[in-house]
């Protein structure tokens, strides 16, 4: 029983006992333990790179790709630390919550072309401990990005994926040097770095511009490690620039000028939906030429358009101390592209 009394703003209750029953027993189970095995977080192991441009929108800051792991697979997530040559201290990256699945290659990648489907030869890796695993994915899914993987800094794709016992996995089915990256096929061996592009997992940091020709560092701190993992990663800007050009003409014209043509590319309409000219992507068009001569000597020449005419006095001149080579770099608006080079 209950009295409330309420006087200048102040409730004051007073309670009465009254009298009851005795207790009754109710059935009750002491329940059932789930356990849960317990697996090993292992130490961090980090990879931090910066990719070419993989999406249809172009960036305009370098970025920066972060990409954790545990050595063992009760890793649960790491706090990330980054900081760069652009200036200032350490800087608070976020937290990698998911996984990624990383290794090393286990053997040397065949040679292959970037334009052709490789069906005839593999890939074999060695992944961070054996709770990882790959999958496969059809015509449809690569096209849509499925199965994308670094390589060193080579952009790849793979169909298949075969387990070969513990960590060991073999690639087929692929598509080599996706978005421009061809270039990075070169040097490639045992314990090169192998990352899945998986998005979910990655982490993401964007860059001052100035960042670009510096080096960024990227602490990591997780249940499993007695001190932070560390990495670090050139900053070329790769992400901001255009692919280099590619396929080099080379036609003589009468009174033996040289007519030098190329083709563009850019980091934006990869998927080239309207099948007409990929949109520019840049501010405007622009190449830098430059002409090295056998004894060391070099000038630029800027162009607005893909192409030049090699005057055939200066090509005479130039060829006087041996061979000349040319490099062509397409200008983007904030970085430089790779250089397509050919000898004459």
């Amino acid at each position: 029983m209950t009295r409330v009394a309420i006087e200048r703003l102040v409730a004051e209750l007073s309670l009465v006992r009254i009298a009851g029953g005795s207790a009754v027993a109710l059935p009750a189970s002491p329940g059932r333990v789930l356990g849960e095995i317990d697996r090993v977080a292992g130490p961090t192991r980090i990879e931090a790179f910066e990719l070419p441009p993989i999406g249809d929108a172009p960036l305009a800051q370098p970025r920066l790709h972060i990409a954790a792991c545990g050595a063992g697979p009760g890793w649960r997530g790491a706090d990330m630390l980054v900081r760069s040559d652009a200036g200032g201290g350490w800087t608070v990256a976020g937290r990698a919550r998911l996984a990624s699945v990383i290794g090393t290659l286990d053997g040397v990648p065949a040679p292959a072309c970037a334009g052709l489907v490789d069906r005839s030869s593999a890939i074999d890796v060695v992944l961070a401990h054996d709770g990882m695993v790959l999958g496969d994915a059809d015509d449809a899914a690569l096209d849509a990005g499925a199965n994308a993987a670094l390589i060193g800094d080579e952009l790849v794709q793979f169909a298949r994926a075969e387990p070969l016992g513990g960590a060991r996995w073999r690639l087929s089915g692929l598509w080599r040097g996706r978005r421009g990256s061809e270039a990075a096929m070169a040097g490639q061996g045992p314990g090169t770095r192998f990352v899945l592009l998986d998005p979910r997992a990655l982490l993401t940091v964007d860059l001052a511009p100035e960042a670009i020709g510096g080096v960024a560092e990227v602490s990591a701190s997780g249940v499993g490690d007695a001190e932070p993992a560390l990495a670090s990663a050139a900053v070329t800007g790769r992400s901001v620039a255009p692919p280099s050009p590619v396929h080099p003409r080379i036609a003589a014209l009468p009174g033996g000028d040289l007519a030098i043509g190329w083709t563009r590319r850019s980091r934006a309409g990869w998927a080239w939906r309207d099948t007409v000219d990929a949109p520019l992507g840049e501010e405007r068009e622009a190449y830098r030429l430059t002409i090295t001569r056998g004894d060391g000597a070099a000038r630029n020449v800027d162009l607005g358009a893909p192409g030049w005419t090699y005057p055939a006095a200066a090509l005479a001149e130039d060829r006087s101390v041996g061979a000349v080579t040319l490099s062509i770099v397409q200008i983007g608006t904030h970085a430089p592209s790779a250089p397509l080079t050919l000898t004459i």
